[in-house]
């Protein structure tokens, strides 16, 4: 695998101006027909009960309204647009079969599942997936491998960015196991967590939004950092920490550090089974983290810490693995949001 040093921009002059102008589809605007987004519903990937695949769901934080948004489509990574009233998502090729290899893509979709739509192309021996949107809503990065075994539940692979209608695709990062990218709230840049080689330590990256090379906030030897979160105001970036054994010692953690990689702290110990995380989420006020955490090694629920207090309740709990839950997403909250007097052009308050 080659080094670090390997890693060059690809990103020129044109991408300053795409920083700049980005895809309108899906540009953060006002439209006064649909009321603004509250930040009190949490998508995430649930068990369909009749068959093994995921599904897109909803659930308010206080743990009611439950809907399903999909159905009969193997789906994970549901990522809010900013403006509340889009999800971006992986569709997953297969059911999770080691004897098939994955082909994956991206697909957006209204906030209520309807409008559903393609954006990356299906390329056989490619997976595409782990979708987040940039702040104005004009640019989605993800990652685009070689199609892996479908029981992997993290696709590694490099990170690419495309505008929100999929058009004009472009490379970040080449050489490594990227995975799980996260564009900071400023838009200056994009955490996302990164190994050498499958089997390898996992650490959380952070690069230039138009390019440059990468830096890094965690290496720990024998950790498995990934899914990392930005904080709301920008400021600091959580994240799982999970080792080799926690498939079999459900030893996981969530962390946090400054932007700058200064002030590494732990913030909670608890159990996943698993060697990697799907995601964790912060609500849009910054006071709560959603999580993935395991009660046995059967299946995977949802909880909620408050930061301040440290209390943690469950919000998806789980008994069997029919009633599994993975990979909250947060959705924005845009009543937060000032208008200039045309209602168009909402920057955060």
């Amino acid at each position: 695998m080659p080094s670090h040093r390997t890693l060059f921009a690809t990103l020129a002059a044109g991408a300053a101006a795409l920083l700049v102008v980005g895809g309108a589809l899906f540009a953060l605007t006002r439209d006064e027909t649909t009321p603004p987004a509250a930040g009190d519903l949490i998508a995430y990937s649930c068990k369909e009960q009749h068959n093994p695949w995921w599904a897109i769901c909803t659930v308010r934080r206080d743990g009611s309204d439950k809907r399903r948004l999909t159905s009969h489509l193997p789906t994970t990574n549901p990522a809010w647009s900013p403006d509340g009233r889009h999800i971006a998502f992986t569709r997953n090729e297969d059911v999770g079969e080691y004897t098939t290899l994955s082909d994956d893509d991206v697909f957006v979709m209204d906030a209520d599942g309807s409008n559903l739509k393609q954006l990356t192309p299906e390329r056989t021996g490619v997976h595409s997936g782990q979708p987040a949107w940039s702040p104005d809503g004009g640019r989605i990065v993800f990652v685009r491998g070689d199609s892996l075994p479908t029981a992997l539940i993290v696709r590694p692979g490099s990170i690419f960015m495309m505008n929100a209608d999929g058009s004009d695709e472009r490379r970040l990062t080449r050489g490594w196991l990227d995975a799980r990218p996260a564009w900071s709230p400023d838009s200056r840049e994009i955490a996302f967590s990164r190994s050498k080689s499958f089997g390898s330590s996992r650490g959380i990256w952070v690069m230039d939004a138009a390019g440059g090379r990468p830096r890094a906030l965690t290496h720990t030897a024998g950790s498995l950092d990934g899914a990392p979160a930005w904080s709301p105001d920008g400021t600091r970036i959580a994240f799982v920490r999970l080792t080799r054994d926690s498939p079999l010692n459900g030893t996981a953690a969530i962390y946090v550090v400054n932007r700058d990689g200064s002030q590494l702290r732990e913030v909670l110990r608890y159990r996943l089974f698993e060697i990697f995380s799907y995601g964790l989420t912060w609500s849009a006020d910054g006071r709560t983290i959603a999580f993935e955490t395991s009660p046995n090694r059967a299946c995977t629920g949802i909880s909620l810490i408050d930061l301040k207090s440290r209390a943690v309740r469950p919000l998806i709990p789980c008994k069997k693995q029919k009633d599994s839950a993975r990979s909250p997403a947060w959705q924005p909250d845009t009543t937060l949001l000032d208008c200039d007097e045309d209602g168009i052009a909402c920057e955060k308050a």
